[in-house]
């Protein structure tokens, strides 16, 4: 039986891939610095062996090495160097290694849907951090031969989480104004756009890149729904989910700003900012993955385990 580690895998997108791996057949070990339950239950978790490790201490990448898997998957790396770290313990110990990305990494895009290839000019270190970690991933299979594959995901959705609502932020105040028929206030011309994935799409990617195998190596992925949404248009839709008619209202948005709180209003500028609008070609193409969810799906079924809907 092969066995494969998954680092942060009660997480979103982890309690979605786990148990895909174990109904694959793999021994599954969930690696993590507490064992809380997983974010999304099933009845897969039986089976899965559960250790309490650490990334911040000494000697954690040679504990993952030592498990010998087949498979590591990565949820929690968030820096170059330490994922460098994690290659150089897992160097002939392992027959893929996978990472989480994220879409940051493209900081504003030229066109769109943006490949990922394109607009590698990341705003912030967090997003310089996922390119770097990218290019780390493509050079290690291309000179060492590696078997190294990362995955980009847009905002990721999971039933029992705030998504990211209309207005740009993470909170409920949205869809709840929608919901009453009151007017909602959206910043610019509401023409900015939010790419939303469901966590088991994400949990898709990282599965059909496991089953791909060679041909993911060296290679990154988006992980998004098949298209980005407006502001503007989510709201409608949204209001629509409560039998309303969205009565949305723009403004500049230093005016816009002094509605909400400093928390999410930075929220929204660096999420409008970097209007994400993902291709999933790549994926379609070479791992045979489409999205089964829209984003406008996945926030509905995310509200409605909420109790919004």
């Amino acid at each position: 039986m092969k066995k494969a580690v998954v680092i942060g895998g009660r997480g979103k997108v982890g309690s979605y891939l786990v148990p895909m791996l174990v109904r694959q057949g793999f021994e599954a070990v969930c690696v993590g610095r507490t064992e809380h339950a997983p974010f999304v239950e099933s009845p897969e978790w039986a089976e899965v062996r559960t250790l309490r490790l650490d990334r911040k201490n000494e000697g954690f990448e040679k504990e993952i090495a030592a498990l010998e898997a087949d498979i590591v998957v990565d949820m929690i790396c968030f820096a170059d160097a330490d994922m460098r770290r994690m290659v150089e313990a897992l160097r002939g110990h392992v027959g893929h290694y996978l990472v989480c990305g994220s879409m940051w990494m493209h900081g504003r895009s030229v066109q769109v849907p943006v490949r990922e290839e394109e607009s590698r000019e990341p705003l912030e270190e967090y997003g310089i951090q996922k390119e770097r970690m990218d290019r780390s991933i493509a050079k290690e299979y291309r000179e060492n031969g590696f078997p190294g594959t990362i995955v980009h995901p847009g905002h990721i959705v999971c039933p029992g989480d705030i998504p990211i609502n209309p207005q740009g932020c993470k909170s409920l105040e949205a869809f709840e104004t929608l919901k009453a028929g009151r007017t909602l206030y959206l910043p610019n011309l509401g023409m900015e756009t939010l790419h939303h994935v469901h966590a088991q799409d994400v949990a898709g990617v990282f599965f059909a890149a496991i089953q791909a195998g060679k041909k993911a190596c060296g290679e990154g992925f988006h992980a998004v729904s098949p298209r980005a949404v407006t502001l503007y248009g989510y709201a409608q839709e949204a209001a629509r989910w409560f039998g309303k008619e969205a009565d949305i209202v723009c403004e500049p948005f230093d005016e816009w700003r002094k509605r909400m709180s400093e928390k999410d209003a930075a929220a929204t500028l660096e999420h409008i900012t970097h209007s994400p609008n993902g291709s999933m070609e790549k994926a379609a193409r070479l791992l045979g993955f489409v999205p089964q969810h829209s984003s406008l799906e996945a926030v509905r079924e995310c509200i409605a385990s909420l109790g919004i809907l």
